[in-house]
């Protein structure tokens, strides 16, 4: 879409399907450059074409950071952790020091940030700086995202030279980039970005039908072998349209691949036929042609297609949408097998909140990326639980954990959680302090929750470079500390969060060194009971980790001994949460 002004609200509007992103009539004409953020959306990438102006009044690092989310997810990838920092520190650089001409950088002291605040306001306030273009655009190129910023600065061979490096700048985001690279005289910024594919398991697609229609049998037995490793039980082929509707009709296939161009009856005509039996959500249809031009793309989505790949094609590009579009059909089939049965609904909301939880490979990048091993489990006492966990980006060598326990237990306090996890979304990209954080988190839930609702909460913010624990609490019972293999309580104080409104809390400062560990638990742990004896009181807890070895496996160990005394479901909610630095 093409605009001569826009907001926030509509950036995020031009980012979303089908649009591919904005292009702002700025002070010069857009089309002067913006090379790699063409070619991008030729890819179906996404872009935004802003004046500097907009760009850096909107936040469009942030907007575009999160459009770029489900983008990734739709085309089978998980989102690269460090997204949002690469974004916005790529865009500040060229806005910066491209557009405004800032060529300075600053030490860090306040006198230079003052200074350096000064300058880029005047650039601002410049309208022949602040109405240059700035192009901002991505590409899922293979297996990884190429992210491309174009300003109209002076470049390299001008007179100010351009500076690659900015406090928190260009040296910060170059370990997560594969490559990084100038072009245009340095006015370009292009970044390759690792993707990491969403693997489903094999069984996931064990009791799927796939249908591949297309009049060339090698395409067909290439199809074939090549979702045969996706996994799917059943594929049946077919030569053309008629066919097709045939083999439609007796097997009920859950996804049809559909070539464009087939003798007797081609692919629009079949889709067009489908489509009066088969809504877009129950049947979904990837159409492979090797029509490229925008036309016939276009086609393809009128005669009710799904999305379209085109030939010759890429094969992680046709797992990763067979992936999606599968998986989406087949949770659509079970919600529409399963609408009526509330014990099914509940097992799909406690699914949902366990997506809440930081998955495995996103634990596994950051122990890459930090050293710090993490393991979490939650165990409800019922369909779903008020428990919750979760970890947050709080700077390039710090992270923030968080567990949490609602009150009560069911399907209040199952959205006492998700309320929980949408202030967290909306906390800014550097979140303050612990304490801080927890005051604002009360004020909001004070207003959410209903009388006698309230939660226990731990928040800590690990420091790699201070190797320090910085924490604050909320009638949470006391963390375990666990340094040279001896395990202490921390000291936490604090009022429960969303009970009062002028609540106030503290927050401490630990060492946490390297092969430290930080056990964090919900009070079921401690307050459980058998025949009116507790289970796990303060002395047996700090035994138990003292005793846990190897310490990787201390969740495991505590667990196993909590289950000894009391088999199956816990009296209420537990939670576990285990951070161990390693040693570098």
């Amino acid at each position: 879409m093409i605009t001569s002004g826009i907001d926030g609200d509509g950036l995020r509007h031009a980012l979303r399907p089908p649009h591919r992103g904005a292009i702002e009539v700025g002070a010069t004409d857009w089309r002067q450059s913006g090379q790699r953020f063409l070619q991008h959306l030729r890819q179906g990438g996404l872009g935004l074409a802003l004046r500097t102006t907009t760009a850096y009044a909107e936040d469009a690092a942030f907007i575009f950071s999160q459009s770029l989310i489900p983008h990734l997810r739709d085309s089978g990838f998980v989102c690269p952790i460090d997204l949002e920092l690469v974004v916005h520190e790529a865009l500040a650089n060229a806005m910066i020091h491209g557009n405004l001409a800032v060529d300075a950088t600053t030490s860090g002291s306040v006198e230079d940030m003052l200074r350096f605040g000064e300058m880029v306001d005047d650039g601002l306030a410049n309208p022949d700086l602040c109405g240059r273009m700035i192009w901002l655009s991505a590409a899922i190129s293979g297996a990884s995202l190429q992210l491309a910023v174009e300003d109209q600065g002076q470049g390299f061979h001008g007179h100010h030279k351009v500076r690659d490096i900015r406090p928190h700048g260009l040296d910060l985001i170059g370990d997560a980039a594969l490559g990084q690279r100038r072009e245009n005289d340095g006015r370009t910024l292009v970044l390759d970005l690792p993707l990491e594919q969403r693997h489903l398991p094999r069984q996931a697609f064990s009791g799927a039908s796939i249908l591949v229609v297309d009049d060339n049998p090698f395409n067909r037995r290439m199809l074939e072998a090549l979702i045969k490793t996706v996994g799917v039980g059943r594929i049946d082929l077919a030569t053309d349209g008629i066919e097709g509707l045939a083999a439609i009709a007796a097997n009920q296939p859950d996804l049809v691949l559909l070539d464009v161009m087939m003798p007797n009856m081609d692919g629009l005509e079949m889709c067009r036929r489908l489509r009066a039996d088969h809504a877009l959500s129950d049947l979904p249809v990837l159409f492979i042609t090797a029509l490229e031009d925008a036309k016939s793309r276009t086609a393809c989505f009128a005669a009710g297609g799904n999305d379209v790949i085109s030939k010759p094609i890429d094969t992680d590009e046709v797992l990763a949408r067979v992936r999606v579009h599968l998986q989406n059909a087949l949770l659509m089939g079970k919600l529409n097998a399963y609408r009526n049965r509330v014990r099914d609904e509940l097992e799909s909301a406690r699914a949902a909140q366990a997506t809440l939880i930081p998955t495995d490979s996103h634990l596994a990048a950051i122990r890459s990326r930090t050293g710090l091993s993490i393991e979490g489990v939650v165990e409800s006492s019922s369909e779903l639980g008020g428990d919750f966990w979760t970890l947050f980006d709080a700077g390039p060598r710090r992270l923030g954990i968080l567990a949490a326990d609602f009150s009560g237990h069911g399907l209040a306090a199952a959205f006492n959680v998700f309320r929980l996890h949408v202030l967290l979304s909306r906390l800014p990209r550097r979140p303050p302090g612990p304490a801080a954080m927890m005051a604002q988190l009360n004020q909001e839930l004070k207003l959410l929750l209903k009388p006698g609702e309230f939660a226990a909460l731990f928040i800590g913010l690990i420091d790699l470079d201070e190797e320090t624990l910085t924490y604050s609490g909320a009638a949470t019972p006391a963390p375990v500390l666990i340094v040279d293999g001896r395990p202490r309580f921390l000291d936490v104080a604090g009022p429960p969060l969303g009970a009062f409104a002028d609540a106030e809390y503290d927050e401490s400062t630990v060492v946490f060194p390297a092969n430290a560990s930080l056990l964090v638990y919900s009070d079921a742990l401690i307050e459980s009971e058998i025949d009116g004896r507790q289970i796990c009181d303060d002395e047996t807890l700090l035994r138990w980790t003292a005793d846990a070895a190897p310490i990787d496996h201390l969740i495991t160990f505590i667990l196993n001994r909590f289950h000894a005394r009391i088999p199956g479901e816990p009296p209420d909610d537990l939670t576990l949460l285990h951070v161990r630095r390693l040693a570098q």
